[in-house]
C-alpha cells in the first residue's frame, strides 16, 4: 500500500500544478490570495467557493476574485475586508462630523439671535409693544426651525452610530470567520495553531493535555465516488458528533479534506485513547446515504493518533509526535487509536526530523 502521507504530498503538488495551469490560463495576477482561493477551490474544502471560481468564466477581474475571497472569509483576503470596513468607517465618522459641525453652527446662530433680542430689552426696556412682536415672532420661528434641526441632528447621529454598530459586528464576524471552517463550522487550522501554541505559553506544558490528530477514514473515497456535495454533508453530520463527543474545555478543529484535531484537557494517555475510541464508535454509527440508493448507506471510520502535552517539548514536538502515531496507524492499514512512544518515534526517525511540525 503506499503510504497516504506520500499521497497527499504528490495530490498537493498535483493541486498546485494546476492551481498554477488555471490562473495563467485566466490571466489571473499571481498574487499570493489569488493563489490561495484557486487552492481552496480546487481543492473542494469548499463546494460553495467551487462554484463561485467556477462561474467567474474566462479573463476574470481582480475585483470579481476579492468579492468571492471575501465573500468566503480567506485568510489572504482579510487585509482588503478590513480595508472596506476601515473606509466605510471612515465615511460614517465624516459625515458625522459635517452633520455636527452644522448642528453647532446652527446652534450658534440661534444663541446670537437670542443674546441680540435680550440685548435690545435690556437696553431699551419701554420698546414699543410692535418692536417687542416683531422680535419675539422672529425668535419663535427661530425656536421652531431650531427644534426642527435638532431633531433633524437627532435622527442622523442614531443612524450613524447603527451604521458603526453594524461595522462593529461586522468586524467581529469577519474575525470569527476567519477562525472557523466554512463546512462545519468547527475551528480552522489557523485557530488550531493558536490553540497549539498556547498549551506551551510559559515554555512548559500548561497541563495533562492531549493532542489527537484523525483522518476521516473513507471520506475522500466517498468523495471521489459520489463528488463534493455528498463529501460536505457527510462533513457537516459529522461536525456535531465531534462537539458532542468532547468536554467543553477541550477543542476540535478541522484541518484539511479529512483531516482533524482534537485537544483533550486534563486526561492521561489512557483516558485520552478511551475518548478517541468513544468518538472512533459513534462515527462508525452514522449512516451515510448515498447518492439515488435508497436502502443503501455507507459508514466511515477515523484512524488517531495521540501525543500527550508532558512528554513534548513545545507545540512543534507534541504536533510531531501525534503526527507520527498516526502515520503508525496508517502503516498497519486497519483505523485506529495510537499513542505516541518511543518506539513508534524510533521506526520513524529516519523519515521525520525531530520536532519538525
Amino acid at each position: 500500500m503506499t503510504d497516504k502521507f506520500q499521497n497527499d504530498g504528490a495530490q498537493n503538488a498535483a493541486i498546485l500544478l494546476k492551481v498554477a495551469q488555471t490562473m495563467a490560463k485566466l490571466g489571473i495576477a499571481p498574487f499570493p490570495r489569488n493563489y490561495e482561493l484557486f487552492y481552496e477551490a480546487l481543492c473542494g474544502h469548499n463546494p460553495a467557493l467551487t462554484r463561485d471560481a467556477a462561474a467567474l468564466g474566462n479573463q476574470p477581474t481582480q475585483s470579481q476574485i476579492e468579492q468571492i475571497g471575501v465573500k468566503h472569509h480567506l485568510t489572504g483576503f482579510t487585509a482588503i475586508a478590513a480595508d472596506a470596513i476601515r473606509a466605510d468607517t471612515a465615511r460614517s465618522i465624516a459625515a458625522m462630523s459635517q452633520t455636527l459641525n452644522g448642528g453647532i453652527a446652527k446652534t450658534e446662530a440661534f444663541a446670537a439671535l437670542l443674546r441680540d433680542f435680550i440685548g435690545r430689552l435690556e437696553s431699551d426696556p419701554v420698546a414699543g409693544m410692535s418692536d417687542f412682536a416683531d422680535d419675539a415672532g422672529r425668535l419663535r420661528d427661530a425656536v421652531s426651525v431650531f427644534e426642527r434641526e435638532e431633531r433633524a441632528f437627532a435622527a442622523t447621529m442614531n443612524e450613524t452610530a447603527a451604521q458603526l454598530g453594524n461595522l462593529r459586528n461586522d468586524i467581529e464576524t469577519m474575525r470569527k470567520a476567519s477562525m472557523r471552517d466554512p463546512v462545519t463550522g468547527l475551528a480552522n487550522r489557523i485557530a488550531f495553531a493558536a490553540k497549539l501554541a498556547a498549551l506551551y505559553d510559559d515554555g512548559n506544558a500548561c497541563g495533562p493535555a492531549a493532542l489527537a490528530l484523525v483522518t476521516v477514514d473513507g471520506l475522500r473515497a466517498l468523495a471521489e465516488s459520489h463528488g463534493a456535495a455528498v463529501a460536505e454533508r457527510t462533513l457537516k453530520k459529522l461536525a456535531p458528533v465531534f462537539r458532542k463527543s468532547v468536554k467543553k474545555n477541550d477543542f476540535v478543529a478541522r484541518l484539511g479534506t479529512d483531516e482533524f484535531a482534537f485537544v483533550f484537557h486534563d486526561v492521561s494517555a489512557e483516558n485520552a485513547e478511551a475518548i478517541a475510541q468513544r468518538i472512533r464508535a459513534s462515527v462508525e454509527d452514522v449512516q451515510i446515504a448515498l447518492p439515488n440508493r435508497t436502502f443503501t448507506t455507507q459508514t466511515l471510520s477515523l484512524s488517531t493518533g495521540i501525543a500527550m502535552a508532558l512528554t513534548a517539548s513545545g507545540s512543534a514536538d507534541l504536533f510531531t509526535q501525534a503526527e507520527l502515531a498516526l502515520r503508525a496507524v496508517h502503516v498497519r492499514e486497519k483505523p485506529g487509536v495510537l499513542v505516541f512512544s518511543a518506539a513508534i518515534g524510533g521506526r520513524t526517525a529516519k523519515t521525520y526530523a525531530p520536532h519538525a511540525a
